[in-house]
């Protein structure tokens, strides 16, 4: 069996159920005073979890933050002591803004994975307009060479993971990419890295089935400049007027709260309005902050009030995904494929601390039965395998197939239900960190 890895080519940032929509962040401080001191800076972020930090009376009251040569060293610390935070991270300030106010990376605007049993990269995603996209490359490509260099031996040695691979590309400069076609041809062309737009809708499709007409979403993450894609997307599936609909969610690491609720109701509709979407708790010294959120369109538009929807997952599912799931189970019926998702119930106020965008965990996301302890992540109801065997929506996806096996059976596939047991291809994530899972 394959085994592969995540691999980044394109940077993107993705945090979980952060500050709803908006564009600035409260700010702890930007004093010169506090922030030109890194014992200053580390006493403020100290104050604010302290005051924050969702397990705030977990904290080492002994800690001294001047011990800490940065901000980094210093949550690093706190989690190191907290084994129940895997998520809370620190990033620029200028990358949050690149990512979440103007979604836009600069790279070549692919994404990859380490196949280390053909020692070759396997292009999982092409983003529209990217140069990537120029030259020809699709899903499911297998990237053999690069600059000249094998992937194979870079594989082999450990440079291609270490990022030693890369050192010698300058950013603006041509680079030569060597690749074997989803139908086996060999094709050699150079691109350089330029500004993608990172868009989150990567395909949409209408599948034709026993049950009437599918709709296929494949959603990436839930950025705020998500909404208006969101919209086309919705309006495209009235206009055909689907049956059922399967979103797919493999590669989606979260976002916005206030986008989350959007597609949620943008699913259910009529089955969903009014009602409550999740419950945000904070700790005792946020308590009178705890709210209910009812199901909200907010900006978007084309409610499909669908009464089932089939996810599919994996274990790069995380957070807003994962809530978006968890907050529809009680009202329609939610079926998921693929693998159990990553196990994030907690979500992020943002905050900006100088020139760094502060992700600490602040609040726990409870469904209207009260359920959102799912640090294990959710399980499937049948399980497949995300093997990626061309471009988005060819009959060969097993996950996909699956999903289209479930609706159109109304139960799981043999290999669906024995998969489900193979613990060792769908076991729970205990340590990554979920600042790993979004450097892609």
């Amino acid at each position: 069996m394959e085994k592969i890895l995540l691999f980044v080519l394109s940077v993107v940032f993705l945090a979980g159920c952060g500050n709803d929509n908006s564009t600035s962040l409260p700010v702890i401080t930007n004093s010169a005073r506090i922030c030109n001191v890194q014992d200053s800076k580390n006493a403020a972020l100290w104050e604010y979890m302290n005051d924050w930090y969702l397990w705030n009376d977990a904290l080492d009251q002994t800690t001294n933050p001047s011990d800490f040569d940065s901000l980094q060293a210093l949550i690093d610390d706190i989690k190191e002591k907290n084994p129940i935070d895997r998520f809370s991270f620190i990033m620029p300030k200028q990358s949050y803004n690149d990512v979440f106010v103007n979604s836009v990376t600069f790279d070549f605007g692919l994404s990859t994975r380490i196949d280390e049993v053909n020692k070759e990269l396997i292009v999982s995603f092409v983003y529209d307009n990217s140069n990537a996209q120029v030259i020809g490359m699709i899903r499911g490509d297998r990237i053999v060479e690069i600059a000249g260099e094998s992937i194979s031996d870079a594989i082999t040695d450990g440079s291609f993971q270490s990022g030693e691979f890369w050192a010698n590309n300058e950013d603006k400069e041509q680079v030569e990419f060597t690749w074997r076609t989803v139908d086996n041809e060999i094709k050699t062309m150079s691109m350089s890295k330029s500004t993608v737009n990172t868009h989150s809708v990567l395909a949409t499709q209408i599948i034709e089935s026993d049950v009437g007409k599918v709709g296929y979403l494949v959603y990436d993450s839930f950025t705020a400049s998500s909404e208006s894609e969101l919209n086309e997307v919705f309006k495209y599936f009235e206009e055909q007027a689907i049956d059922e609909l399967i979103v797919d969610l493999r590669y989606n690491h979260g976002g916005s709260a206030h986008t989350s609720n959007q597609l949620a109701m943008q699913i259910g509709g009529d089955n969903v309005s009014g009602r409550l979407y999740n419950t945000q708790r904070y700790n005792a010294n946020h308590s009178n902050e705890n709210r209910d959120v009812l199901f909200n369109l907010y900006e978007g538009t084309n409610p499909l009030s669908l009464a089932r929807v089939v996810f599919l997952t994996t274990q790069e599912s995380a957070s807003g995904s994962e809530v978006l799931i968890n907050s529809l189970k009680p009202h329609i019926d939610v079926k998921i494929v693929g693998q159990r998702t990553y196990g994030k119930p907690v979500g992020m106020r943002v905050v900006e601390l100088c020139d760094q965008a502060i992700f600490a965990i602040t609040t726990q996301n409870y469904n209207a039965e009260g359920y959102g302890d799912f640090f294990d992540g959710i399980p499937v109801d049948c399980a497949a395998e995300d093997t990626v065997t061309g471009d988005w929506g060819v009959n060969t996806d097993p996950m996909l197939n699956e999903a289209m096996y479930l609706l159109n059976n109304g139960e799981c596939s043999v290999s669906g239900r024995l998969n489900r047991s193979k613990k060792s291809l769908f076991e729970p994530l205990k340590k990554k960190e979920y600042s790993e899972l979004l450097l892609r």
